[in-house]
């Protein structure tokens, strides 16, 4: 049989209208723009201390509008986590855990074995209040600032731990991570769902987008950036659009697979009929491709069986930039083309201009949009749109902006209404998702139409079509035919091989760098104190070299000696160098140095010499920092067209970027994958608050094939990957992955290196295959 997945819940936590979704749906029914001036106390440097008129000037900002969340108490009914605990973490934890409970409490969920429930979800890798907070309790002192208490220690791991605790409090077992893929966050978080959904290894997920970064560092960088309006309004297609603007907040789906949702009794709020994803090969990592969207955009119509001029919705990534809208507005142009649509045929608008731009949760506030639409059967409008920018093919053409809401009538009495969303986000990471009314009746795909060229992965017949719950033992085996390392004094993967399998101790030293302001002297550990990157190897200018920070450089150095080793050639490369089914899944987790530019605002704040604590944010620097980008910059730099994004998992973050690539090589969606884990773990923001001994810094990137292609192209294989498995406790996920292989549990040989390379954390996660 073929599954559907069903979303049978939903709740969110947006500017304007907190948790209430009705007033959420009537802000956008209404065309509200909900944004406003920062509120009192939010940032460091307060607005009157660094408002200037000129552009990108240093630490300051043109505009402090935003749409801001409201101060809340998160609701933690029924959560098994300790109130207080939850008391001392970051309003990032608070968001979290608040919009995933209400959402998991919307569902039917007494029949649901929450063993085989897993949570994944965008979450911008960026600076958080705590974070900072951290910083400033172990740096400041050094530079002037008052002594201040260290926050509790779990508020270094703002990446990935928010989704492990909502796993924790409502005690799933099928394993959480975050991922960052910039604005496409929320949307591949919910491709990635289902594809868990449809394979059978998991019963329901919890999956969307939160972001709740500190914002002043958000509105410093987009205006660093030049993408921060003027205005301070947010008004995507029309001619008086200026930039974006940065909203904050979360929204969480349960999905299951259709047949489940039935028999459970739920409600079926829509069904998911596709999804594509990709990544740009060309251009920058600020400017959007046309290409890298249509790719991602045929690839769901493709798996849906859809024609684009079924959906009568299409809830644009659509930010507010002028160049940004133009190329997203040519694209749909483009996929509809020329012929086949009445003029007008089709609504379009964005969220955007109510909410904001919410980063890794844009895709979460669009899918809402569109759901709350569904339910009121109508087509909303969208605020701040009077007349569509020059340039766009707007004038009879087949879409209009609304200005007020119209009914969304059916085309024919049984056919569903049919929408859909895109996200295209920094670093050309793209995303787009066809929902369905679910009317009750089982729709079959109709024939496709010509959209133009579809990636060879997307085809209806594999991934979304494949059947649920597919023997044990019969997936490919992968191979290892590329690896590449830097860990600590250990430089390359050949050092490390010796290290390993010497037998021999080597001695751990203090770190070097990076120290000089901490209250407390270095540990002894693994460390990686100078890194050498050639200027003239990945074309990246050498003031931007000097401005990114070194977790993406690093990065970018051993996945570049990952493709040397494995050999560069690509069978499906074409001529021109480009490699549309290769794609990077990376885990990271945050890198401290991003509150460096905080401390350098405390600084300002306390009137003291701000040179002592740093150089301001540029633009080169905010981009050195997007946790997504060391992904992104991997991916561009060798014209990789498959998805391509950071993956968190705090201490299991590479285990779970090399299991993302297993599943895509073996779902057909990729033909080649780069997977492995970043992080310059030695830093004092992190060692101190929680005690770490013996840390290790480093990185480590294998490519992987399927084995019959490795096999057929000749490659060196290294190893074979014939199982992987993923659970709340580590027992659990050996058997997962024992019988995902098909082998005994006891044939496993339990490995840990700790004692060898150091560590991350007091308490490493222990990872076996």
């Amino acid at each position: 049989m073929t599954e559907r997945v069903a979303i049978v819940s939903l709740a969110g936590r947006f500017p304007g209208a907190g948790a209430d979704l009705g007033r959420f749906w009537d802000h956008i029914a209404g065309a509200v723009d909900g944004s406003r001036e920062v509120p009192p106390g939010r940032w460091r440097l307060p607005p009157e201390r660094c408002s200037d008129p000129r552009i990108a000037n240093p630490d300051t900002v043109y505009s402090a509008r935003g749409y801001y969340l409201d101060p809340f108490d998160p609701d933690l009914t029924g959560l098994d986590l300790e109130h207080g605990l939850v008391g001392a973490l970051d309003p990032l934890f608070h968001l979290v855990l608040d919009v995933g409970n209400r959402a998991w409490r919307g569902a039917k969920t007494d029949a649901v074995d929450r063993t085989r429930v897993g949570v994944v979800l965008g979450n911008i890798c960026l600076p958080t209040d705590s974070a900072n907070a951290i910083c400033r309790a172990v740096l400041g002192p050094k530079l002037g600032l008052p002594s201040e208490p260290v926050p509790h220690p779990l508020n270094r791991y703002v990446a990935g731990l928010p989704a492990g605790l909502l796993a924790k409090g409502l005690k799933l077992g099928g394993g959480s991570f975050t991922l960052d893929a910039a604005c496409a966050s929320s949307l591949y978080a919910i491709k990635l769902a289902c594809d868990e959904l449809l394979a059978g290894r998991a019963d329901a997920m919890l999956a969307g987008g939160a972001s709740r970064p500190d914002c002043q560092y958000t509105q410093m960088g987009f205006a660093q950036l030049r993408a921060l309006a003027p205005s301070g309004r947010c008004a995507p297609f029309d001619t008086r659009a200026d930039g974006l603007v940065v909203g904050e907040g979360a929204g969480v789906f349960v999905l299951k697979r259709l047949s489940d949702a039935l028999k459970h009794g739920d409600t079926v709020h829509a069904v998911v009929a596709g999804a594509g994803l990709s990544n740009d090969m060309h251009g920058n990592l600020l400017a959007p491709a046309k290409e890298g969207q249509l790719r991602a955009m045929r690839a769901a119509y493709a798996r849906a069986g859809w024609r684009p001029q079924d959906a009568d919705l299409i809830e644009c990534h659509a930010t507010g930039t002028p160049v940004g809208d133009a190329v997203e507005f040519d694209s749909l142009r483009e996929l509809w083309g020329d012929s086949g649509w009445e003029p007008g045929r089709c609504a379009i608008g964005s969220v955007k201009s109510t909410v904001g731009h919410l980063l890794t949760g844009a895709g979460a506030a669009a899918l809402t949009k569109v759901l709350l639409a569904l339910k009121a059967e109508t087509l909303p409008p969208q605020a701040n749109f009077a007349e569509p920018a020059s340039g766009l093919r707007y004038a009879n053409g087949p879409f209009r902006v609304l200005t007020r809401a119209e009914p969304w009538a059916r085309r024919a009495p049984l056919d569903p209404r049919r929408a859909a969303v895109s996200g295209f986000g920094f670093g050309g990471v793209n995303a787009h998702l066809l929902i369905e009314e679910w009317t009750g009746v089982p729709q079959k795909p109709a024939p496709r139409g010509d959209t133009g060229p579809v990636p060879r992965l997307a085809t209806p017949e594999q991934v979304w079509a494949a059947p649920v719950g597919r023997g044990p033992g019969g997936a490919d085996p992968i191979a290892v035919v590329g690896v590449a390392a830097h860990v600590g004094p250990w430089a390359d993967a050949r050092a490390l091989q010796e290290h390993l399998l010497s037998g021999e101790t080597s001695r751990p030293v203090p770190k070097a760098n990076g120290w000089a302001l901490a209250h407390a002297p270095c540990p002894p550990g693994f460390y990686i104190d100078e890194l050498k990157l050639p200027i003239d190897r990945f074309r990246i200018p050498p003031k931007e070299i000097a401005e990114t920070l070194p977790q993406q450089l690093l990065a970018l150095q051993v996945a570049a000696a990952a493709l040397d080793d494995a050999g560069r050639a690509d069978p499906e490369t074409a001529p021109a160098g480009d490699a549309p089914t290769t794609g990077v899944f990376l885990g990271l987790g945050l890198d401290p140095n991003t509150t460096n530019f905080h401390l350098r605002w405390s600084v300002i704040a306390a009137g003291a010499d701000p040179a002592t604590a740093g150089p301001p944010l540029t633009a080169n620097r905010t981009m050195g920092a997007l946790g997504s980008i060391a992904a992104s910059r991997v991916a561009r730099a060798f014209h990789f067209g498959g998805p391509s994004h950071t993956v968190c998992s705090e201490d299991g973050s590479g285990a779970r970027a090399v299991e993302l690539g297993v599943r895509a090589l073996r779902a057909h969606e990729l033909d080649r994958v780069l997977v492995g884990g970043v992080d310059l773990a030695g830093d004092p923001r992190l060692v101190l608050p929680g005690a770490v001994r013996l840390p290790g810094e480093g990185a480590v990137v294998l490519v992987l094939k399927r084995l019959a292609d490795a096999e057929r192209a000749g490659d060196r294989v290294y190893a074979v990957i014939r199982g992987v498995g993923v659970a709340a406790d580590p027992k659990t996920a050996l058997k997962r992955a024992a019988a995902d292989a098909a082998a005994p549990v006891a044939s496993a040989v339990p490995f840990e290196a700790v004692s060898d390379v150091g560590r991350r954390a007091p308490r490493p996660v222990r990872c076996r295959s």
